[in-house]
């Protein structure tokens, strides 16, 4: 019976070839094995960001949601949440074009050709 391994070096100098105290290879004894250390997330806590103030509401950022609210001074909190300051603005531009927009009651038809 040779010294070497099969990766060519002698058996007790390989990682992967050597027998443990405990007549296994050594890189597949559970006792012999060091476990992979942990690591464990360090959660930092996200500042929130600041107010915003667009056409006369108040944009927010609402944590218990993960996101964008508006609302009036006069009014409770938006019904619905945004990912996105933008999205929060977009619908209160929104709110603005419908508001402005008075249906006039008349509605215009395509001709239909013969």
């Amino acid at each position: 019976m040779s010294d070497q391994c099969i990766h060519g070096f002698p058996a007790q100098q390989c990682m992967s070839c050597r027998t443990c105290r405990h007549g296994q290879v050594t890189s597949s004894c559970a006792k012999c094995r060091t476990p992979v250390p942990t690591r464990k997330a360090n959660v930092i806590a996200a500042p929130i960001p600041p107010t915003e103030e667009h056409a006369g509401y108040e944009v927010y950022y609402e944590p218990e949601v993960s996101g964008w609210r508006y609302r009036d001074a006069d009014s409770a909190p938006s019904q619905l949440s945004y990912r996105s300051a933008f999205l929060a603005r977009k619908a209160i531009d929104e709110l603005g074009s419908k508001s402005d927009a008075k249906p006039s009651g008349k509605t215009k038809r395509a001709k239909a050709t013969p």
